[in-house]
């Protein structure tokens, strides 16, 4: 499931019963699960629980492998004394030892988890500051990228800090050595550190948050726009992230109901009931039609599936002052690049020959996107809607019909068919069934696709002609279509992308 689903909890106690059903579902679901853990206060209840439920339950943990998050590196003078911090909110309890090859965290986590589950020492991937650090820091880079990590268990920081990640931190980062904001409490300048890149790399980020003091940033981590300046926006463009907060920490995300699914005889798709694992193919007529008409549902479906850009023709009609057609298609097609790194999505140009020759389809076209088809094999397909009457937009529908028709005849397979609107081409009412309620994130990363495409926003603000669409949607088709003229709305996103949806099965590809 792709985004940050929102798991509500009643209070701390609540947040730690559901964080440990979970990771106890997950190891008897996995057996060898890699989890990735930190010696951080708002944790020990969680680990607590854990080591009980697991007891009472019976759960194996002998083929759990842990990862250890970070490591403080104190010192020679204060490597061999105890640390003497006072208990407090996210800090670490008094008078732990640091002994032998293990730093201080790993005492902790020895202490509070691994022992009481009987983990064994082979199991536990830490950073031993007592070694080289260059040797150290190899290994466990070594092993997260052979076996990387099943499920990273983060708290929530109200500054938005992940470890000893801070404000600036690099979000590229990968396990190394880094710089410790507040030293003196630490009793340490320096530690090792899981990186913000390897976190983006786990399978699943299991995150929980507790209390007033949270509020603002689980806001802005849920509902606000990336900041890469804040480390835990990384999380924002992660795939699939659990979020366990209490009604304190949630208590700035707005209370009414979300909707997905069908709805008043529409179908709703929002970041948590999107698929996953489906192979998606949008056709764009132009480079920069996809980002401009359909980009948040693109980034916001390219999180848990695979989305390729079919770019049909090469663009090079359109003015670019001073240049040449050669250099008027690597431009646009260099934004096309861009653009796709933002959206996350591979493009294909196909430079279809219609393009030259009036619009008029040939065999050559239907050869070279039907091998698209074949060599792709979609299971979904978005291209533009019925009315949209440019004249690229237009043969680029045919050219799709057509292949397609070839493509499913003599079979049973199916093919799921969205027809997208554009600000120059609108949907009337009646025109279309799907509505894609978009997440703030994935409908910032349409605007900077779209801006990706220089040439074409320095003639035309396509950038702001789509999100006013996309805003225009949001204020009036809830009412208008889901509710009825002077009813309550519900609630969806503050951008909405419209389409017309239809499956199309064998010799009935008409379309």
């Amino acid at each position: 499931m792709a985004g940050i689903r929102v798991i509500p909890a009643r209070d701390e106690a609540n947040i730690e019963q559901k964080v440990v059903t979970f990771l106890l579902a997950a190891v008897q679901e996995k057996p060898d699960l890699i989890i990735s853990v930190f010696a951080g206060t708002p944790a020990f209840g969680v680990y607590r629980l854990l080591v009980d439920r697991a007891r009472a339950e019976v759960v194996d943990f002998s083929r759990v492998r842990f990862v250890v998050f970070d490591e403080l590196l104190p010192e020679a003078a204060a490597a061999a004394t105890q640390l003497r911090e006072t208990p407090r909110k996210g800090g670490i309890p008094a008078a732990i030892a640091h002994k032998g090859d293990s730093g201080p965290f790993r005492a902790i986590l020895d202490e509070r988890l691994f022992m009481p589950l009987g983990i064994p020492a082979d199991n536990v991937i830490g950073f031993s500051p007592s070694r080289d650090r260059e040797a150290e820091t190899a290994r466990v880079a070594g092993h997260l990228a052979v076996a990387g990590i099943d499920i990273a268990l983060l708290s929530v920081d109200s500054r938005g800090h992940i470890g000893f990640h801070v404000n600036g931190s690099n979000l590229d980062s990968t396990a190394g050595i880094v710089r410790v904001e507040n030293s003196a409490r630490w009793g340490a300048a320096e530690a090792f550190s899981l990186g913000l890149a390897d976190l983006a790399q786990a399978s699943r980020i299991l995150l929980f948050a507790a209390g007033r003091n949270m509020a603002e940033i689980v806001h802005r981590l849920t509902e606000g726009t990336f900041d890469p300046s804040v480390p835990i926006s990384v999380l924002q463009h992660h795939g699939d992230v659990l979020l366990v907060a209490d009604t304190g920490a949630l208590s700035r995300i707005a209370r009414e109901e979300r909707i997905h699914g069908f709805y008043s005889g529409f179908l709703i798709m929002d970041a948590q009931s999107a698929p996953t694992g489906r192979r998606i193919l949008v056709v764009s007529p132009h480079p920069d039609d996809a980002p401009i008409s359909l980009g948040g549902t693109m980034a916001m479906l390219s999180q848990a599936n695979t989305v390729t850009t079919a770019v049909m023709t090469t663009g090079h009609r359109s003015f670019i002052y001073g240049t040449q057609r050669a250099e008027r298609i690597a431009i646009r097609e260099a934004e096309v690049m861009r653009e796709s790194r933002f959206l996350g999505v591979e493009p294909r140009f196909l430079r279809l020959p219609f393009y030259d020759a009036n619009y008029e389809i040939s065999e050559r076209d239907l050869e070279i996107f039907g091998s698209l088809l074949t060599t792709f094999a979609p299971d979904w397909i978005f291209m533009p809607h019925q009315k949209d009457s440019h004249p690229a937009h237009m043969a680029t529908r045919t050219v799709v019909k057509e292949a397609l028709k070839r493509h499913l005849a003599g079979t049973s397979r199916t093919m799921e068919c969205w027809l997208y609107e554009g600000p120059w081409a609108l949907f009337n009412r009646g025109e279309f069934n799907a509505i894609v309620t978009v997440p703030g994130i994935s409908f910032e990363r349409k605007l900077q696709a779209i801006r990706a495409h220089e040439s074409q926003i320095a003639r035309t603000p396509y950038d702001v002609a789509a999100e006013s669409l996309a805003r225009m949607r949001s204020a009036l088709v809830p009412e208008s279509e889901l509710a009825g003229f002077g009813a309550r709305p519900p609630r969806l996103d503050a951008w909405l992308e419209l389409f017309y949806r239809e499956s199309v099965r064998g010799e009935s590809a008409g379309l």
